[in-house]
């Protein structure tokens, strides 16, 4: 009875605004032409970016804008294990996003390692968010696997 009366309050307390976090999704290799960059590796720092500032974007609900104020940048930088597109050297810097909305995507931790699909941003990479492919390394996935196959990289580029 304890137990029913405290999920009971947890929900009655609970936020009254639902949002759908639901994506499109494209084919891996669709996907694997439009990202600027494909790489594994693991996340070795995050620092805030603190010169950061949300949108303002005019006509916004202010829900909306409330979720935008949240929103904070932080740079990862990731030691990279596997390259598949787009990037070289050893190490490189992500920009993430970060914020009170549902929907907000990745979360980020140091020593995670990941299958990263970024695209420019300025002078720099930024996660696809949550609609993006991006997600925690399993180097048994089938979609890993392709990604190793010089095959399929080949095939993807020529559009075949």
């Amino acid at each position: 009875m304890i137990r029913a009366m405290f999920l009971f309050s947890l929900f009655s307390l609970s936020g009254t605004v639902a949002y759908s976090c639901t994506c499109l999704q494209i084919s891996h290799r669709k996907e694997f032409r439009q990202v600027d960059a494909i790489f594994s590796g693991r996340a070795i720092s995050k620092v805030e970016d603190r010169s950061y500032a949300p949108p303002q974007p005019k006509g916004v609900s202010p829900i909306f804008q409330k979720h935008l104020d949240s929103m904070k940048r932080f740079i990862i930088r990731f030691e990279i294990e596997g390259r598949f597109k787009g990037v070289g050297g050893r190490t490189i810097d992500l920009y993430a996003y970060e914020s009170d909305s549902p929907c907000a995507g990745m979360i980020f931790e140091v020593g995670q390692r990941w299958l990263i699909y970024a695209y420019r941003e300025g002078e720099g990479l930024t996660d696809g968010g949550l609609c993006s492919r991006t997600k925690t390394l399993d180097k048994s996935s089938q979609e890993y696997l392709e990604l190793r196959s010089f095959w399929f990289r080949t095939r993807a580029r020529l559009h075949l």
